[in-house]
């Protein structure tokens, strides 16, 4: 039953539901109206056979003499109906002032209250009202009881019982109806919902649930739904953005190494001609094979991976460490490092240390050379830290300053150095500081460019390596 129900639809299951709670109520009523009734019929006997247990006693009590009692013996019948809904008998000491009836009389069943009971008489059913009437004259103490046939109006009762049923049944299915019409009703909005998601395919993400007009449940539904598909729809267009620049980035150097391969092979060299080309392949190799590795990197970043190896570190002391590594490049560009400030910040060593690289690498490169290239460590009031790389260089309009981070931008083919990077560093740059839950900032005015990022603050439990 269980599996059957699991298998129903929603509408059905609020059928089968609503149905089963209607039934429940009914059969509820039924079971209520049944009792009130029965509680009604109660009563109305009581005061029927009491009404006509008074009229005998009033007669009975005027019955002082044996003459008397012979006469109301011989009116008896005058009260007792041939169809037997009424029988009385006397009970006596004298025999005389007996009247026999077809019952016993069990005084031990006999309600001691209201001195009724009840008994069956040929399979039907009687109540029985039983009363001692004192002695008058001649006539001694007597038991007067009268027994009454309620076999009729529970019969009635019963064909009360049985409309009603009827009319129970007739609700269920009245009830059922109706459950399927509301369900049915209820369950437009999901209709809705469902047949605008059958829409929805790898070539139309940018459609969305319709949110307007709908339940306030299906309404959260639907936003935590389109949630998704524009989540799915931007990692959809920045994985077509990646299969874009990894193809125009490989190949302009896959060409060169076919031409200068063609060449090489189009007549005899010589054993120097052809290290040439071998030690030329092999420089556009390594540069492949570099674009390759940060391109790799940066989809693990859009795939939602974060800095796990976290350790407490100092931010100054992690730029002289890093610029220890580029005494060389600072020199061929005789560009000087000063560092203003301080802060401690939870990160990856290795992660930081490739992020600050590739900043004091862009500043030098891209810097006016001889310059003095400065890094400001600021510690925040919230607890967080910023690392800000300040250059001067080719002045930038704020669109080009806004467009650093993106991946294999260059601010102009003509830039120095610009064919010997492939636009990739401060891309790389936002991917590990967006891994560590921080920002990056870019900016730009008078020939003086601010690069840099904030890191949230250092859990106290982080230990400083």
């Amino acid at each position: 039953m269980k599996k059957h129900f699991e298998k129903m639809s929603i509408s059905q299951r609020l059928v089968w539901l609503y149905t089963l709670a209607a039934a429940a109520v009914l059969i509820l009523l039924f079971l209520a109206f049944e009792y009130v009734e029965r509680k009604e019929i109660d009563m109305y006997q009581r005061a029927e056979i009491t009404s006509r247990f008074a009229i005998m006693e009033h007669i009975i009590e005027d019955k002082a003499s044996r003459a008397d009692w012979k006469d109301f013996k011989e009116q008896i019948q005058e009260f007792t109906p041939p169809s037997g809904g009424t029988i009385i008998r006397t009970d006596s000491d004298d025999p005389f002032f007996r009247i026999d009836a077809p019952f016993d009389l069990d005084l031990s069943q006999t309600d001691r209250h209201h001195g009724f009971s009840r008994t069956k008489i040929n399979g039907r059913n009687y109540r029985i009202l039983s009363k001692v009437i004192a002695a008058k004259g001649e006539r001694p103490e007597i038991l007067l009881s009268l027994a009454w046939d309620t076999y009729i109006p529970e019969d009635d009762i019963r064909i009360i019982f049985l409309t009603t049923g009827l009319i129970l049944l007739t609700g269920i299915i009245s009830m059922g109806t109706l459950g399927r019409l509301i369900a049915r009703n209820s369950l437009k909005p999901i209709e809705r919902l469902s047949q605008a998601a059958e829409k929805i395919n790898s070539r139309n993400l940018s459609l969305r649930l319709p949110d307007k007009d709908m339940p306030s449940e299906l309404k959260s539904l639907a936003a935590g739904f389109n949630g998704v598909l524009e989540r799915l729809e931007i990692s959809h267009q920045r994985q077509d953005a990646f299969n874009s620049d990894v193809a125009h980035e490989l190949r302009t150097p896959v060409g060169n190494m076919i031409g200068a391969t063609e060449v090489a092979l189009s007549r005899e060299r010589s054993k120097e001609e052809l290290e040439d080309v071998l030690q030329s392949n092999l420089e556009e190799l390594e540069r492949l094979s570099t674009i390759i590795k940060d391109m790799l990197f940066l989809s693990r970043a859009d795939q939602g991976e974060t800095a796990t190896n976290l350790s407490r570190i100092s931010l100054a002391e992690e730029v002289r460490r890093t610029a220890d590594f580029l005494d060389v490049v600072f020199e061929d560009c005789q560009a000087k490092l000063e560092i203003e400030g301080d802060a401690e910040t939870a990160a990856d060593r290795s992660l930081l240390s490739r992020a600050i690289t590739n900043l004091l690498n862009n500043a030098v490169v891209h810097g006016t050379p001889g310059q003095t290239i400065k890094v400001i460590i600021n510690r925040r009031a919230d607890g967080s830290s910023s690392l800000t790389v300040c250059n001067r260089g080719e002045d930038l309009s704020p669109e080009q300053c806004r467009n650093l981070f993106n991946r294999f931008y260059r601010v102009s083919r003509e830039r120095k150095n610009s064919e010997n990077h492939h636009g990739l560093g401060l891309a790389i740059v936002k991917a590990i500081i967006l891994m560590h839950g921080g920002e990056v900032q870019a900016e730009c005015r008078n020939g003086l460019i601010r690069i840099g990022f904030s890191l949230p603050s250092a859990p106290d439990g982080e230990k400083q390596t």
